[in-house]
């Protein structure tokens, strides 16, 4: 029992003198303007943004005056929602998103469109690729010259997001994924101490996985989301468009830009997304998340029904199959390091893995919001300790995801 306590904080150590690597390299490869081509001028390209929305009345007034503001004076850019005649099978006595929408004078503007994914069921996927089929009948440029940017209904992108969006199209020669990773702080005042930690924490990890693991290697765990994610049109239609067999479309879809070698450029700016208000949505939000990650052998399986597998692709699923294990089993283990001295009464290894988990935290989630965006470095070490206590029950998430068999919409 003592030699898997100093497994553990083994593990823990090693964890941080990467990551501390990780972040000298990335600070080096970030002086350097890497996969910068050729600069165009030309503004032949559209830009559609795709606002997915399943009863989002509550939100999506807000976030479409957000988009106004943000893509004001920039020609080539049209916003249309997708609403589900979902809504309106599942409740009769409720108005729809969609009938809210018609009575909205935003969409008077004619760079707003509202679209309405006609069937009674289906998810997410199913409106995109939806609204895509819709789009592109009446569009006159070619494919590859089109891209879909997907927001949440409660999206709220940096105001310099799509200037930065039409600089890297024409910099890098109209490539075909780009990411915008998110901050998740948009409530972050309003929230408790606790979720105050679950936003850090997952802040945290799509800088660590997306802007700094994008930057150092193709080779590490990098992923895309489904909100702030554009696509150019020829690539989303070429894959069959986003796949409705996993919860999680947008897991699927890395996994499958992973085994087709593709390269995911990141913005340096974010999207500003809420975290859940209240600890058992966020377990909810955690175990609808984890039951797609989990799956990953069964997406490798789809992947290779279609497709052949790349080393990308293997190398994907094995940072899959880490990431699901440690998810689940790491603050189990952690929980261990702090248990154990205690039973046995020794507290020199309970001093020890308080000290290395306290640095663990810091160097594993805030310096990896730090080496990003240092100016918000007085609102992250505030809730340094409340970091602590959430990472100690991310475990939650996964452990209820057994016994999830039905996708749960996060509560707004």
């Amino acid at each position: 029992m003592l030699n898997l306590f100093y497994i553990i904080i083994a593990i823990e150590l090693f964890t941080i003198f990467y990551n501390l690597f990780k972040f000298f390299i990335y600070k080096i490869r970030s002086k350097h303007n890497y996969g910068i081509s050729n600069y165009s001028d030309n503004n032949d390209f559209h830009i559609c943004v795709l606002i997915p929305c399943y009863r989002e009345i509550k939100v999506i007034n807000k976030t479409l005056e957000h988009f106004k503001k943000i893509i004001d004076n920039i020609e080539n850019i049209d916003v249309y929602v997708i609403t589900t005649e979902k809504e309106k099978y599942e409740n009769n006595s409720e108005q729809t998103t969609y009938h809210y929408l018609l009575g909205l004078d935003i969409f008077e503007n004619s760079h707003f469109h509202i679209l309405n994914y006609p069937k009674k069921a289906g998810m997410m996927s199913d409106q995109l690729n939806y609204g895509i089929d819709e789009i592109l009948k009446s569009e006159n440029l070619p494919k590859d010259k089109i891209y879909f940017s997907i927001y949440n209904a409660d999206s709220h992108p940096d105001a310099t997001t799509f200037v930065e969006l039409v600089k890297k199209i024409k910099q890098c020669n109209y490539p075909k994924i780009i990411q915008q990773y998110s901050n998740y702080f948009l409530n972050y005042n309003s929230q408790n101490f606790i979720m105050r930690g679950f936003s850090i924490y997952q802040t945290a990890f799509e800088f660590r996985n997306g802007i700094i693991n994008n930057k150092i290697s193709n080779f590490l765990y990098s992923h895309v989301l489904g909100h702030g994610l554009t696509l150019r049109a020829d690539y989303i239609t070429n894959i069959g468009g986003f796949t409705s067999k996993f919860w999680c479309e947008d897991i699927y879809l890395t996994g499958l830009i992973h085994n087709n070698n593709e390269k995911i450029l990141s913005l340096e700016s974010f999207d500003n997304a809420e975290n859940p208000t209240n600890l058992k949505v966020q377990i909810i939000q955690n175990a609808v998340w984890f039951k797609t990650a989990s799956q990953h052998f069964s997406i490798f399986k789809d992947i290779k029904n279609h497709n052949k597998i790349s080393l990308n692709g293997f190398i994907w699923l094995l940072h899959e199959l880490r990431a699901s294990l440690v998810w689940f089993f790491m603050p189990i283990f952690i929980l261990y390091t702090f248990i154990y001295p205690i039973i046995i009464q020794n507290y020199k290894p309970l001093l020890l893995s308080i000290v290395t988990y306290l640095i663990f935290i810091f160097v594993n989630y805030f310096l990896n919001l730090l080496i990003v965006n240092f100016k918000r470095f007085n609102m992250y070490i505030k809730n340094y300790f409340s970091t602590c206590l959430a990472v100690l029950i991310t475990c939650a998430g996964p452990i209820y995801s057994l016994f999830l068999k039905e996708k749960i919409k996060t509560e707004r």
